[in-house]
């Protein structure tokens, strides 16, 4: 019995601290665990933050065409030229606080096959119709993209991507979501 206890005791001697007053557990192993999980919880929540993600990809296999963050109150532009028609057509989108889209305005040079004639406010301006304050809420806008057809879809008045970058007669779907990221790179 004696010798079973003696080697107890030395295979357990890295969990008990042998001092003048006999075995004692040592406290400072939990609590430096449970220290250093606080810490990489505070850390991990400090840096991480919510943004918009703009992506553009097929609606059938998920392939991803683009992705950019955007912001709330950014403006979308999509750039068309009527199919029939081969009349220009603009659609500008506002990203919102939901991740949605809101068509704000439709610019069009004439009335043809899918262009509507009653959309907000219609005004015309040097042979153009424009159709403001529309404010329709879209989840998100599909299509199928046709290389001719779509001209470009901009950012804040830059080009995002062209027409003839996105695969021709594929279904294509532009969405807004929120992601987490940690300790973006700025």
């Amino acid at each position: 019995m004696k010798n079973k206890k003696n080697l107890l005791n030395k295979s357990n001697e890295h969990c008990f601290n042998y001092g003048s007053e006999g075995m004692k557990r040592t406290a400072s192993s939990p609590i430096k665990i449970l220290i250093t999980i606080f810490v990489l919880a505070v850390l991990l929540f400090a840096g991480t933050r919510r943004i918009k993600v703009l992506t553009i990809s097929h609606q059938i296999t998920g392939e991803v065409y683009l992705k950019t963050i955007v912001h709330e109150k950014d403006i979308i532009e999509y750039s068309w030229i009527h199919s029939f028609e081969h009349i220009p057509w603009n659609e500008e989108y506002t990203v919102t606080k939901n991740n949605q889209l809101m068509l704000n305005s439709i610019s069009v040079a004439g009335f043809g096959a899918g262009i509507p004639e009653n959309k907000g406010e219609v005004s015309v301006e040097n042979g153009i119709i424009y159709m403001r304050n529309i404010n329709q809420i879209f989840n998100e806008i599909k299509w199928i993209n046709s290389n001719t057809a779509l001209a470009q879809i901009g950012l804040n008045g830059s080009i995002l991507i062209e027409g003839s970058s996105l695969p021709h007669h594929e279904p294509c779907i532009l969405q807004v979501k929120e992601k987490n990221i940690l300790w973006p790179i700025r």
